[in-house]
């Protein structure tokens, strides 16, 4: 299945290439095939109570890659001038977010599991937390 093309800035989806057999399905990233980064980083969502949310920031330096290996959520993108969501419930389809991007998952169903691979190691000074920061450091950035 395509996607359409995401409209927020240096964003996009990545097909993650599998195989599947009687068995099950394996999808697998590489750096330099679908993946444009070394990860330094890998963690996961899971269990997030209902009506929560994750996510609520951008970074300034730091890509991500998110994955929903089970379930789903949605995702909202705002790259300061565009602002839109999408969702993100197929363990073959990953979404890489920009630098300067704030993102933010909400509507977690049931036993949902989000991978986010990202290509820094984790450092504070990276986040921009604070919305109306962020769209102040986003606009002089551009």
């Amino acid at each position: 299945m395509t996607l359409p093309a995401l409209k927020a800035r240096n964003c996009r989806w990545i097909d993650i290439p599998g195989a599947s057999d009687a068995r099950g399905s394996v999808n697998f990233l590489q750096p330099g095939k679908g993946l444009d980064f070394e990860p330094r980083r890998l963690f996961y969502l899971h269990h997030v109570a209902a009506g929560q949310w994750r996510g609520r920031h951008g970074h300034r330096q730091t890509q991500l890659v998110l994955v929903a290996v089970s379930g789903g959520c949605r995702l909202h993108l705002d790259d300061g001038l565009i602002e839109e969501t999408v969702t993100l419930d197929d363990p073959a389809k990953g979404l890489h977010v920009a630098p300067w991007v704030w993102h933010e998952l909400t509507d977690f169903a049931p036993g949902t599991v989000v991978v986010v691979l990202a290509s820094t190691a984790y450092d504070e000074a990276d986040y921009l937390r604070d919305y109306d920061v962020f769209r102040r450091e986003v606009s002089a950035h551009r």
